[in-house]
């Protein structure tokens, strides 16, 4: 009895280890602190993210190309997804509004796009390439982040088949309760700088 108890205790000290390590590692956030960032819409407006939310974050850049030829592969999830709210995040001061805004009509982007100015979003989700995509349960916790598929074979290059759709797997097997297989995938794209 006495190394059972030993034991369990070992054994809890070691599950919140790995629990706070796992928060170190940014796999969980605060929905208080993600929906307290202030962000500007596509009208040049201050507003903030919900929380609480299933959300899909994608950090885009107007001058990626892997930004703009995924656009439609993420209409379509959103289309096929209404329960999970999507957004785009611009990092940096680099954009102006009108340039998001054009993109948006441009491009036929069918969710929100926001700029952050300062990166403090993304510096707060670790972010570093566009198109990164981030995707957030109700309580914060990062369930997937990296590519939203395997199309992008490296910058300029790419498979003539997408195999692995890694964003839309993700998703499905968040919305059916099932533990997500593939939890992060290394983005490829266009890193986002300092400016």
């Amino acid at each position: 009895m006495k190394y059972m108890k030993f034991f369990c205790s070992t054994f809890s000290s070691i599950l919140l280890m790995i629990f706070i390590v796992g928060q170190a590692n940014g796999q969980q956030v605060s929905w208080k602190r993600l929906s307290s960032i202030s962000l500007k819409n596509t009208t040049g407006k201050k507003e903030n993210l919900p929380g609480g939310e299933l959300t899909v974050i994608v950090m885009l850049s107007p001058e990626c190309p892997l930004c703009r030829n995924y656009i439609s592969v993420i209409n379509q999830l959103k289309l096929n997804n209404k329960q999970i709210q999507f957004y785009g995040i611009f990092p940096g001061s680099s954009y102006a509004v009108k340039e998001i805004a054009d993109f948006q009509k441009d491009y036929k982007v069918a969710f929100k796009l926001f700029i952050d100015p300062q990166k403090v979003l993304t510096k707060y989700l670790n972010a570093t390439t566009t198109p990164e995509c981030i995707l957030l349960n109700k309580m914060g916790n990062i369930v997937y982040r990296g590519q939203i598929d395997n199309w992008a074979v490296s910058l300029g290059s790419h498979r003539k088949l997408i195999t692995e759709k890694y964003l839309a797997n993700a998703i499905d097997e968040l919305l059916s309760n099932k533990n997500i297989a593939i939890k992060q995938t290394t983005p490829i794209g266009c890193m986002i700088n300092d400016i």
